[in-house]
């Protein structure tokens, strides 16, 4: 469900459909904002991990993490059990024996495709974290094709979007360059792996942190917000 407000700060994130670590950050992060008890509009950014993944064809994606670091399959196994110990604490579902290792960027697309029917700035950041959940379920609890078009189009119907202008802007490649600048701003900020937040353009997060980081740093970051705005405020002068 969408909502209206009128936001006291902005938390970019940097974020890959592939990345487990992401969706758990991503829950926890809406822990935190709770906990603040701020005004908060996220905004998500693409960035991907893995971008010479297969687009078609895909393989496991526990045989593919063994592959790409260097591990072999019991070591494999005791970072997935982790990871699916600390999902499920979060009320999150990993099907790692459904998990497909594919190309992310198609997907990303789909989710600047969901932030082009926001009406506003607001509703567009919405829009797109609600494409981004939808995205990491059918990835990891489902095991679905994230590169396939025709179930990225399921998912933007089951969205409510507009699947045939859906299909015209993923097809033309309307949002591919969004989705590349989004990656090259991720460079030029030096961040090299993800989950990553710039909190209220003050401070940067990398990790699923606990949610208690995240409301700390929204609220240190709002103080900063509210003494440099307050040093702007000129001060009047006694008439002689």
């Amino acid at each position: 469900m969408l909502f209206r407000m009128t936001h006291e700060i902005v938390i970019h994130v940097w974020s890959d459909i592939a990345c487990p670590w992401c969706w758990i950050a991503k829950q926890r992060l809406e822990q935190g904002i709770e906990q603040s008890g701020s005004r908060v509009a996220v905004e998500y950014h693409s960035y991907q991990l893995y971008p010479d993944a297969p687009s078609s064809a895909p393989g496991h994606y526990h045989e593919a993490l063994g592959a790409m670091k260097g591990l072999g399959a019991n070591a494999v196994r005791e970072m997935i059990d982790k990871v699916t110990h600390i999902a499920t604490e979060e009320g999150l579902t990993m099907n790692w024996d459904k998990a497909q290792h594919v190309n992310t960027f198609q997907a990303h697309q789909l989710v600047y495709a969901a932030k082009a029917r926001g009406n506003d700035a607001e509703e567009a950041a919405n829009l797109g974290a609600m494409a981004f959940e939808r995205l990491f379920s059918a990835h990891f609890s489902e095991g679905l094709n994230v590169a396939d078009t025709d179930t990225l189009l399921e998912i933007a119907e089951d969205m409510g979007l507009d699947v045939e202008q859906v299909e015209i802007e993923l097809e033309s490649g309307e949002h591919a360059n969004a989705v590349r600048g989004d990656i090259r701003d991720a460079r030029s900020l030096g961040i090299r792996g993800v989950p990553f937040f710039v909190v209220g353009g003050k401070f940067g997060i990398s990790g699923a942190q606990p949610a208690d980081v995240y409301a700390d740093t929204i609220n240190r970051a709002l103080e900063e917000i509210k003494y440099a705005e307050a040093q702007e405020v000129p001060i009047a002068t006694p008439e002689a």
